[in-house]
């Protein structure tokens, strides 16, 4: 398993540095299944097992959404609802129709809940988490980058994630984040670009702040859409 070391080499280039360097950027192609063009929310369905974020997490959060918006709102979709501010451990199922679509989901929260049953009896004490950083996430959204504040942190979450692989294998390592919002899909000049550069490093004067993530509030959750979740 990864442990801190490991994850900060990973991940600390590009939440420090995640906007081309000059010229503008065009946002992921797959940005259009949750946004459309005028940037309202489209239909996405699926599942995952996320930590609800607790009051404090959601009131630091929300303060680095507005300012965000504020900043650089005509390159971003509706905005994401506070409440729902959460930190995902590991994606489930996604964009998927139909009734394979439904049982292949119904399985997922099945197993998830035999293994977050077995998490809540093992009372693990809270789990530290810092912040890092504002970033692009591959051109689809901004986020709240995070880290484990310590070794013993870093290797309860890499054991969850890892039991959770068993429910759906990912291609993919944890990387610790809260979506702030997503883009509005398209291609964004020089000048909006460095506008929203400045808004992150305005944004990332405060960081290294600890907060708790909470193994009772783990929740395998189904969404509609990017604002629309329900814990089952």
């Amino acid at each position: 398993m990864e442990n801190l070391i490991g994850y900060r080499q990973r991940t600390r280039g590009f939440m420090m540095d995640s906007l081309p360097l000059a010229g503008g950027f065009e946002t992921n192609p797959e940005l259009r299944e949750k946004v459309d063009d005028q940037g309202h929310l489209r239909p996405f369905r699926g599942d995952t097992v996320v930590f609800q974020a607790d009051d404090i997490l959601k009131r630091r959060a929300e303060d680095l959404q507005k300012i965000l918006y504020e900043n650089c709102g005509d390159m971003l979709a509706e905005p994401l609802k506070p409440d729902n501010f959460h930190m995902t451990l590991h994606d489930l199922s996604s964009n998927g129709t139909g009734d394979a679509f439904e049982q292949k989901m119904e399985q997922n929260r099945q197993e998830a809940a035999k293994i977050l049953n077995l998490v809540r009896m093992e009372s693990s004490e809270s789990i530290h988490v810092n912040t890092v950083g504002v970033f692009n996430m591959v051109s689809t959204s901004v986020v709240l980058g995070l880290e484990p504040a310590d070794e013993s942190a870093c290797t309860r979450l890499m054991e969850l994630y890892e039991r959770l692989q068993m429910v759906v294998p990912l291609n993919y390592p944890l990387t610790l984040h809260i979506t702030l919002g997503y883009y509005r899909p398209g291609c964004y000049t020089s000048e909006q670009r460095q506008r929203l550069g400045g808004t992150f490093v305005r944004l990332n004067r405060e960081m290294g702040q600890k907060f708790c993530l909470r193994e009772k509030n783990l929740r395998y959750e189904r969404f509609e859409d990017m604002n629309h979740y329900i814990s089952l």
